[in-house]
Protein backbone atom coordinates (compact mmCIF):
# COMPACT_ATOMS: atom_id res chain seq x y z
CA UNK A 1 0.00 0.00 0.00
CA UNK A 2 1.47 3.59 -0.77
CA UNK A 3 3.28 4.83 2.24
CA UNK A 4 1.00 8.42 1.64
CA UNK A 5 -2.46 6.54 2.25
CA UNK A 6 -0.73 4.62 4.90
CA UNK A 7 0.15 7.59 6.78
CA UNK A 8 -3.54 9.17 6.17
CA UNK A 9 -5.58 5.81 7.45
CA UNK A 10 -3.12 6.05 10.28
CA UNK A 11 -3.94 9.86 11.22
CA UNK A 12 -7.55 9.00 10.77
CA UNK A 13 -7.36 6.38 13.46
CA UNK A 14 -5.01 8.96 15.94
CA UNK A 15 -8.34 11.54 15.18
CA UNK A 16 -11.12 9.17 16.26
CA UNK A 17 -9.01 8.68 19.65
CA UNK A 18 -7.92 5.34 18.76
CA UNK A 19 -4.71 3.70 18.20
CA UNK A 20 -3.09 1.01 15.33
CA UNK A 21 -1.74 -1.19 15.94
CA UNK A 22 -1.10 -2.96 12.77
CA UNK A 23 -0.32 -1.00 9.24
CA UNK A 24 -3.05 -0.72 7.16
CA UNK A 25 -2.87 -3.37 4.70
CA UNK A 26 -4.97 -4.17 1.73
CA UNK A 27 -6.74 -7.79 0.61
CA UNK A 28 -7.88 -8.88 -2.44
CA UNK A 29 -9.43 -11.70 -3.60
CA UNK A 30 -9.72 -12.29 -7.68
CA UNK A 31 -11.23 -14.86 -10.24
CA UNK A 32 -9.05 -16.09 -12.50
CA UNK A 33 -10.26 -17.60 -15.83
CA UNK A 34 -7.97 -20.67 -16.76
CA UNK A 35 -9.77 -22.03 -19.91
CA UNK A 36 -7.93 -19.81 -22.28
CA UNK A 37 -4.75 -20.95 -22.87
CA UNK A 38 -3.87 -17.88 -24.67
CA UNK A 39 -5.58 -15.03 -22.62
CA UNK A 40 -5.71 -15.56 -18.58
CA UNK A 41 -8.85 -13.21 -17.39
CA UNK A 42 -8.48 -11.92 -13.49
CA UNK A 43 -11.66 -10.76 -12.02
CA UNK A 44 -11.88 -9.01 -8.82
CA UNK A 45 -14.30 -10.74 -6.33
CA UNK A 46 -15.56 -7.27 -4.12
CA UNK A 47 -18.38 -9.02 -2.33
CA UNK A 48 -18.73 -13.06 -1.04
CA UNK A 49 -21.70 -14.97 0.00
CA UNK A 50 -19.38 -16.42 3.32
CA UNK A 51 -17.13 -14.54 5.57
CA UNK A 52 -13.16 -14.68 4.10
CA UNK A 53 -10.65 -14.81 6.66
CA UNK A 54 -7.61 -12.30 6.65
CA UNK A 55 -4.88 -12.95 9.25
CA UNK A 56 -2.42 -10.50 10.53
CA UNK A 57 0.74 -11.58 12.89
CA UNK A 58 0.83 -8.52 15.10
CA UNK A 59 4.00 -7.44 16.07
CA UNK A 60 6.02 -7.92 19.12
CA UNK A 61 5.92 -5.06 20.61
CA UNK A 62 1.80 -5.34 20.70
CA UNK A 63 0.36 -6.01 23.87
CA UNK A 64 -2.33 -8.76 22.97
CA UNK A 65 -4.58 -7.38 25.54
CA UNK A 66 -4.95 -4.12 23.19
CA UNK A 67 -6.44 -5.81 20.24
CA UNK A 68 -9.94 -4.45 19.94
CA UNK A 69 -10.88 -5.07 16.36
CA UNK A 70 -9.77 -4.90 13.41
CA UNK A 71 -11.36 -2.11 10.91
CA UNK A 72 -12.28 -1.55 7.26
CA UNK A 73 -11.54 1.73 5.42
CA UNK A 74 -14.24 3.43 4.04
CA UNK A 75 -13.97 5.77 0.71
CA UNK A 76 -15.02 8.51 2.04
CA UNK A 77 -12.70 8.95 5.06
CA UNK A 78 -14.04 6.70 7.96
CA UNK A 79 -13.84 3.27 9.18
CA UNK A 80 -16.15 0.62 10.50
CA UNK A 81 -15.78 -2.71 12.52
CA UNK A 82 -15.24 -5.99 11.21
CA UNK A 83 -15.61 -8.82 13.40
CA UNK A 84 -12.20 -9.92 14.56
CA UNK A 85 -11.29 -12.81 16.27
CA UNK A 86 -8.07 -12.81 18.52
CA UNK A 87 -5.79 -15.75 18.82
CA UNK A 88 -2.10 -17.38 20.07
CA UNK A 89 -0.09 -19.95 17.92
CA UNK A 90 3.58 -21.29 18.07
CA UNK A 91 4.08 -17.90 20.62
CA UNK A 92 2.84 -15.66 18.24
CA UNK A 93 -0.39 -13.52 18.31
CA UNK A 94 -2.83 -13.20 15.15
CA UNK A 95 -6.00 -11.45 14.68
CA UNK A 96 -8.02 -13.17 12.61
CA UNK A 97 -10.35 -10.50 10.69
CA UNK A 98 -13.74 -12.02 8.98
CA UNK A 99 -15.16 -10.08 6.00
CA UNK A 100 -17.58 -10.33 2.91
CA UNK A 101 -15.67 -8.01 0.30
CA UNK A 102 -12.26 -6.99 -0.33
CA UNK A 103 -10.65 -3.57 1.03
CA UNK A 104 -8.27 -2.05 3.08
CA UNK A 105 -7.98 -2.88 6.78
CA UNK A 106 -6.07 -2.56 9.81
CA UNK A 107 -6.24 -3.35 13.75
CA UNK A 108 -7.09 -1.20 16.44
CA UNK A 109 -7.14 -0.66 20.08
CA UNK A 110 -10.04 1.36 21.10
CA UNK A 111 -11.56 1.18 24.47
CA UNK A 112 -14.85 2.58 25.36
CA UNK A 113 -16.40 2.71 28.48
CA UNK A 114 -19.92 3.15 28.58
CA UNK A 115 -21.06 5.24 31.63
CA UNK A 116 -24.55 4.09 31.76
CA UNK A 117 -24.12 0.45 32.24
CA UNK A 118 -21.44 1.22 35.02
CA UNK A 119 -23.65 -1.07 37.58
CA UNK A 120 -26.03 -2.51 35.27
CA UNK A 121 -25.96 -6.65 34.12
CA UNK A 122 -25.03 -6.02 30.08
CA UNK A 123 -21.99 -3.95 30.73
CA UNK A 124 -18.94 -6.29 29.60
CA UNK A 125 -21.18 -7.03 26.86
CA UNK A 126 -22.15 -2.89 26.23
CA UNK A 127 -18.29 -1.98 26.75
CA UNK A 128 -17.11 -4.70 24.20
CA UNK A 129 -19.62 -3.40 21.70
CA UNK A 130 -19.07 0.23 22.06
CA UNK A 131 -15.18 -0.37 21.47
CA UNK A 132 -16.02 -2.45 18.61
CA UNK A 133 -17.77 0.87 17.39
CA UNK A 134 -21.36 -1.37 16.95
CA UNK A 135 -22.91 1.06 19.43
CA UNK A 136 -22.28 4.25 17.34
CA UNK A 137 -23.36 6.36 20.24
CA UNK A 138 -22.07 5.34 23.67
CA UNK A 139 -22.81 8.88 25.22
CA UNK A 140 -26.33 8.41 24.96
CA UNK A 141 -26.83 4.54 25.61
CA UNK A 142 -29.69 3.74 27.14
CA UNK A 143 -29.91 0.29 28.50
CA UNK A 144 -33.31 -0.43 29.82
CA UNK A 145 -35.38 1.97 26.66
CA UNK A 146 -37.09 -0.07 24.04
CA UNK A 147 -35.05 -0.04 21.19
CA UNK A 148 -36.06 0.75 17.19
CA UNK A 149 -36.71 -0.82 14.60
CA UNK A 150 -33.89 1.84 12.96
CA UNK A 151 -31.15 1.29 15.68
CA UNK A 152 -31.58 -2.66 15.82
CA UNK A 153 -30.97 -2.42 11.80
CA UNK A 154 -27.87 -0.03 12.45
CA UNK A 155 -26.15 -2.46 15.71
CA UNK A 156 -27.09 -5.47 13.31
CA UNK A 157 -24.89 -3.99 10.02
CA UNK A 158 -22.42 -3.04 12.23
CA UNK A 159 -21.91 -5.75 14.32
CA UNK A 160 -21.73 -8.25 11.42
CA UNK A 161 -19.11 -6.33 9.55
CA UNK A 162 -21.95 -4.79 6.69
CA UNK A 163 -21.76 -0.78 7.44
CA UNK A 164 -20.00 1.06 4.51
CA UNK A 165 -20.05 4.68 4.86
CA UNK A 166 -19.90 5.97 0.75
CA UNK A 167 -22.08 3.26 -0.10
CA UNK A 168 -24.83 3.13 -2.09
CA UNK A 169 -28.45 1.07 -1.82
CA UNK A 170 -31.83 0.95 -3.18
CA UNK A 171 -34.19 2.58 -1.11
CA UNK A 172 -37.52 0.68 -1.15
CA UNK A 173 -39.02 2.64 2.13
CA UNK A 174 -41.53 5.81 1.66
CA UNK A 175 -40.89 6.67 5.14
CA UNK A 176 -37.11 6.40 5.07
CA UNK A 177 -35.26 9.63 3.65
CA UNK A 178 -32.48 9.71 1.68
CA UNK A 179 -29.86 11.39 4.34
CA UNK A 180 -31.44 10.19 7.56
CA UNK A 181 -28.67 8.92 10.41
CA UNK A 182 -30.19 5.66 10.08
CA UNK A 183 -30.70 4.98 6.53
CA UNK A 184 -27.60 3.66 5.08
CA UNK A 185 -28.01 0.81 7.85
CA UNK A 186 -31.46 0.38 7.08
CA UNK A 187 -30.93 -0.18 3.56
CA UNK A 188 -28.07 -2.47 3.92
CA UNK A 189 -30.37 -4.12 6.33
CA UNK A 190 -32.87 -4.71 4.02
CA UNK A 191 -30.22 -5.73 1.23
CA UNK A 192 -29.21 -8.54 3.34
CA UNK A 193 -32.82 -9.98 4.49
CA UNK A 194 -32.12 -9.20 7.83
CA UNK A 195 -35.02 -6.38 8.08
CA UNK A 196 -38.29 -5.65 6.26
CA UNK A 197 -40.77 -3.17 5.55
CA UNK A 198 -44.42 -3.29 5.85
CA UNK A 199 -47.16 -4.16 3.71
CA UNK A 200 -47.88 -0.21 2.89
CA UNK A 201 -44.11 0.72 2.03
CA UNK A 202 -42.74 1.75 5.41
CA UNK A 203 -40.24 0.68 7.12
CA UNK A 204 -41.30 3.48 10.32
CA UNK A 205 -37.92 3.63 11.70
CA UNK A 206 -38.84 4.49 15.39
CA UNK A 207 -41.27 2.27 15.91
CA UNK A 208 -40.12 -0.55 18.75
CA UNK A 209 -39.58 -4.29 17.98
CA UNK A 210 -40.74 -6.98 20.55
CA UNK A 211 -38.85 -9.74 21.45
CA UNK A 212 -40.78 -12.08 18.85
CA UNK A 213 -39.84 -10.35 16.46
CA UNK A 214 -36.23 -8.96 17.11
CA UNK A 215 -35.88 -13.22 17.37
CA UNK A 216 -37.05 -12.96 13.84
CA UNK A 217 -34.40 -10.78 12.48
CA UNK A 218 -31.65 -11.92 14.44
CA UNK A 219 -32.60 -15.39 13.02
CA UNK A 220 -32.31 -13.82 9.39
CA UNK A 221 -28.80 -12.18 10.99
CA UNK A 222 -27.39 -16.05 11.25
CA UNK A 223 -28.39 -17.08 7.51
CA UNK A 224 -25.45 -14.53 7.05
CA UNK A 225 -22.89 -16.04 9.58
CA UNK A 226 -24.16 -19.56 8.70
CA UNK A 227 -25.17 -20.31 11.75
CA UNK A 228 -27.44 -23.54 12.52
CA UNK A 229 -28.38 -23.75 16.42
CA UNK A 230 -27.82 -27.84 17.63
CA UNK A 231 -29.73 -26.78 21.25
CA UNK A 232 -33.13 -28.35 19.53
CA UNK A 233 -34.70 -27.90 22.27
CA UNK A 234 -33.97 -25.22 24.36
CA UNK A 235 -37.34 -23.62 23.53
CA UNK A 236 -38.89 -26.24 25.75
CA UNK A 237 -37.36 -24.37 28.71
CA UNK A 238 -39.59 -21.45 28.41
CA UNK A 239 -42.66 -22.41 29.53
CA UNK A 240 -44.41 -19.25 27.85
CA UNK A 241 -42.76 -20.27 24.55
CA UNK A 242 -46.63 -20.86 23.72
CA UNK A 243 -47.11 -16.94 23.34
CA UNK A 244 -45.30 -17.21 20.86
CA UNK A 245 -47.00 -15.92 17.24
CA UNK A 246 -47.15 -19.17 14.95
CA UNK A 247 -45.47 -16.68 11.93
CA UNK A 248 -42.58 -16.29 14.47
CA UNK A 249 -42.18 -20.20 16.19
CA UNK A 250 -39.45 -21.46 13.65
CA UNK A 251 -37.34 -18.37 14.13
CA UNK A 252 -37.53 -18.31 17.86
CA UNK A 253 -36.32 -21.80 17.88
CA UNK A 254 -33.81 -21.15 15.63
CA UNK A 255 -32.22 -18.36 17.65
CA UNK A 256 -32.63 -20.26 21.23
CA UNK A 257 -31.42 -23.23 19.47
CA UNK A 258 -28.19 -21.41 18.40
CA UNK A 259 -27.86 -19.71 22.47
CA UNK A 260 -28.15 -15.86 20.37
CA UNK A 261 -31.31 -15.18 22.93
CA UNK A 262 -32.23 -15.63 26.30
CA UNK A 263 -35.23 -15.02 28.23
CA UNK A 264 -36.18 -12.54 30.74
CA UNK A 265 -35.15 -15.28 32.92
CA UNK A 266 -34.54 -19.16 32.85
CA UNK A 267 -37.96 -20.19 32.20
CA UNK A 268 -39.98 -16.53 30.66
CA UNK A 269 -38.89 -15.58 27.06
CA UNK A 270 -41.55 -12.99 27.42
CA UNK A 271 -42.04 -12.91 23.39
CA UNK A 272 -44.54 -10.03 23.38
CA UNK A 273 -42.56 -7.51 25.30
CA UNK A 274 -40.29 -5.22 24.09
CA UNK A 275 -36.75 -5.66 22.97
CA UNK A 276 -34.23 -3.36 25.03
CA UNK A 277 -30.92 -1.41 23.97
CA UNK A 278 -29.63 -3.97 26.70
CA UNK A 279 -30.66 -7.14 25.75
CA UNK A 280 -30.25 -6.08 21.26
CA UNK A 281 -26.79 -5.55 21.99
CA UNK A 282 -26.25 -8.90 24.74
CA UNK A 283 -27.55 -10.90 21.63
CA UNK A 284 -25.71 -8.79 19.05
CA UNK A 285 -22.73 -10.13 20.90
CA UNK A 286 -23.93 -13.66 21.41
CA UNK A 287 -24.37 -13.56 17.40
CA UNK A 288 -20.76 -12.89 16.87
CA UNK A 289 -19.44 -15.20 19.38
CA UNK A 290 -21.75 -18.60 18.27
CA UNK A 291 -20.61 -17.67 15.31
CA UNK A 292 -17.17 -17.60 16.29
CA UNK A 293 -16.47 -14.59 14.39
CA UNK A 294 -15.15 -12.94 17.80
CA UNK A 295 -13.98 -13.90 20.89
CA UNK A 296 -15.94 -14.71 23.88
Amino acid sequence: MDEMIVEKYNELIKENGAESLFSPVSFEVAAKNTKIKVIREEIEISKFSNYVERVMEMPKSVDSSKITTGIVFNSEGTYSHVPTEVFQKEGKWFARINSLTNSEYSVIWNPVTVKSVEDHWSKDAVNDMASRLVIFDPEAFTPDKAITRADFAEYIVRALGLYREGSAHENKFSDISTNGNRTLAILIANEYKIVEGYPDGTFRPDARITREEAMTMYQRAMKVTKLVGSDSNRYQSYKDFGEVSTWAESNVKEVLAAHVFNGTNTTIISPKSNLTYAEATQAVKNLLVESKLINK
